[in-house]
């Protein structure tokens, strides 16, 4: 494979990362929104149920297109091993350094650098209890959750993801089978037997949330290798949903106000026509 047509996987994979973390950022906003503006979001209740219901079947359909394991797709278990075929295409190291010295050339390989996730700091226990014990006699803050950094070959980093990739086998099986019967299509059996598919395999959102991230960390790492460019994975302005019910809540306040004034009037022209006097009071 060339690099080029690498590129275009990856973009391609990256880019249904980025709709399914919008998706998802959006629903995490629409839990907080409906506690904080819940009178607001009751001004249009139709466009708000249905528009969760939207964006909830769109990020699970993003996440299972971005691990989906049937034959002549293309996704993240695709790239990965496609990545793993084609490693000439990516430079072992980072960058080569070259210092001269008395008229001789020195080169150095500068290996690729990353902070450790939580969930793959497993993969590297010594050195995450080496560096932690470092961080406690240097009375760094909060040593014992202190994150780490390795240094890693491209090689060593491919197999880290590929590592954590394995690790999410379960989780892709669930949304495999949710797909399957519940979203792609309908099956006859779940729906004759009332079977509620989502208690027998669960997704909660901090599944949701680690498969995204995943997708994102892994197609940014093949494009940033590839093409020495970081990719976004988000909007700048996705959370400005908040600052439209914030003028949604002005204008129930505004639209009180009014009524409260229009009431005033109403009375105090219902007091003239009765013949009450300048104050209001009836004669």
């Amino acid at each position: 494979m060339d690099k080029e047509t690498l590129i275009k996987i990856a973009e391609e994979l990256h880019h249904g990362a980025f709709d399914a973390n919008a998706y998802y950022l959006i629903l995490q906003q629409y839990r907080k929104n409906q506690r904080e503006y819940a009178k607001e979001m009751k001004m249009s209740p139709a466009f708000y149920q249905t528009i969760h219901g939207a964006l909830m079947k769109a990020c699970f359909m993003e996440i299972a297109k971005l691990y989906d394991s049937s034959n002549g797709v293309v996704s993240i278990g695709t790239l990965l091993a496609k990545c793993a075929e084609n490693q000439d295409l990516f430079p072992e190291y980072r960058e080569t350094m070259t210092v001269e010295h008395d008229g001789t050339a020195f080169s150095y390989q500068i290996p690729y650098q990353h902070q450790l996730k939580p969930q793959e700091e497993r993969f590297f226990k010594a050195q995450v209890e080496s560096d932690r014990t470092l961080f406690a006699i240097f009375n760094i803050p909060d040593a014992e959750n202190a994150p780490v950094r390795v240094d890693l070959t491209f090689p060593e980093f491919l197999a880290l993801y590929q590592k954590r990739f394995c690790a999410l086998s379960k989780k892709r099986e669930d949304i495999r089978m949710q797909r399957n019967k519940l979203y792609a299509h309908n099956d006859e059996q779940r729906i004759l037997s009332n079977e509620n598919l989502t208690d027998r395999h669960p997704i909660l959102y901090p599944d949701i949330q680690e498969m995204i991230d995943f997708a994102l960390d892994c197609t940014g790492l093949i494009l940033g290798v590839l093409t020495d460019v970081n990719r976004a994975t988000q909007y700048s302005n996705i959370d400005d949903w908040e600052g439209t019910l914030m003028l949604v809540r002005l204008g129930l306040k505004y639209q009180e106000y009014d009524f409260q004034q229009s009431e005033k009037a109403f009375e105090a022209e219902m007091q003239r026509q009765l013949g009450g006097n300048d104050n209001g009071e009836l004669q």
